[in-house]
């Protein structure tokens, strides 16, 4: 070992102390301030403003949310969207801001909701009979799992994130921009807003189709039950004044027999009657309570009161011999069961 080449450093240590302590309290100063210059860098950066922005949404941090997001302007875009998807949606003149207004409350409120995974519902029927819903009840624990950062230039960021609705069955891709202010990075729009809720409308009218169509499946097997159980087997139909020469009776009369293996205890009727050419006058619903068991006939007569002076009475008169075009609507049987052929509206609106 070389003693004397250890001594003269001791020795050089000792004579500049305070030089030596001087260096290494200017290097570490040094160090420190590149470090804290990047850290400070890295806080101004799109980077940490979306992990930020992540780390809230998955906490539920409302306050830090609503300093990472404009809720004003993103709200304002969308809003101008759905008025042009949803014009009929929180109609009148204040339109727009009661728009902006449940947007940012329905945005509040997911954040605040404790997030599940909303159930996956794979058949159709149930799906198209649960009331559809604008947010799955894991919206915000979609984005979480799906936000990431795409692409970042000076001043503009861009993240995107998948949200899969269960009740449309349809995935959405939601691309949203992050700009920097005086108050840093903040979010601000949903850049895709237009092509999204044009989407959303589509998946919705599809719905609704579906919804109309599941009616109108049911009432044809409906049909074919009721044919092969009590099938209507003539509706005929008279009309005259009695002796005040101002009331007009028209009495229909209904023949059908019980084929089936269940008897039938009530029932309600469409009759449409119409003039000898065919010429529709009026149509009424008539209901009765006659208990028919199987083999046995039925056979029933409604009288309807009509003002033989009005124009409806002047025109039955007239159109004699009568038509009677006659459908069931309603059998009620005995075992409990109800036989009902619905109302096939148009496609009825979900969101008013």
């Amino acid at each position: 070992m070389n003693l004397p080449f250890l001594s003269t450093v001791v020795a050089f240590a000792k004579k500049h102390t305070l030089v030596l302590a001087a260096a290494v309290l200017v290097i570490i100063v040094v160090v420190m301030g590149v470090s804290g210059w990047r850290y400070f860098q890295y806080r101004q950066s799109s980077q940490y403003t979306y992990e930020t922005l992540r780390d809230a949404l998955k906490t539920g941090d409302a306050e830090s949310i609503a300093e990472l997001v404009d809720f004003n302007t993103f709200s304002a875009n969308l809003s101008k969207n759905l008025m042009q998807s949803y014009p009929f949606l929180k109609a009148g003149p204040d339109q727009e801001r009661q728009l902006r207004d449940m947007i940012q409350t329905s945005l509040l409120k997911q954040v605040r909701t404790k997030q599940e995974p909303a159930k996956e519902e794979h058949d159709l029927k149930t799906r198209l009979r649960t009331p559809l819903y604008a947010l799955p009840q894991d919206f915000i624990a979609q984005i979480v799992n799906t936000l990431s950062l795409q692409t970042s230039s000076e001043g503009t960021a861009l993240l995107t994130a998948k949200v899969h609705h269960p009740l449309l069955d349809k995935n959405f891709l939601l691309i949203f921009r992050m700009d920097t202010t005086p108050e840093g990075w903040r979010v601000r729009y949903l850049v895709n807003s237009p092509e999204l809720v044009r989407q959303f409308r589509e998946a919705q009218e599809e719905r609704m189709r579906a919804q109309r169509q599941m009616i109108l499946d049911k009432n044809i097997l409906t049909e074919r039950r009721i044919k092969d159980l009590f099938p209507l087997q003539s509706c005929s139909a008279s009309a005259g004044l009695i002796s005040d020469d101002t009331t007009l009776l028209l009495v229909t009369r209904v023949l059908a027999r019980n084929i089936g293996t269940v008897s039938v205890n009530n029932m309600n009727l469409f009759a449409e009657f119409s003039t000898a050419s065919g010429a529709v006058l009026l149509s009424r619903n008539l209901n009765a309570v006659q208990p028919t068991h199987p083999g046995e006939d039925f056979e029933h007569s409604w009288t309807i009161e009509l003002d033989g002076n009005s124009d409806l009475g002047k025109r039955v008169l007239s159109g004699q011999p009568l038509q009677c075009k006659a459908s069931w609507k309603t059998l009620g049987l005995n075992s409990g069961e109800v036989l009902h052929i619905s109302e096939a509206p148009a496609p009825i609106e979900e969101f008013q």
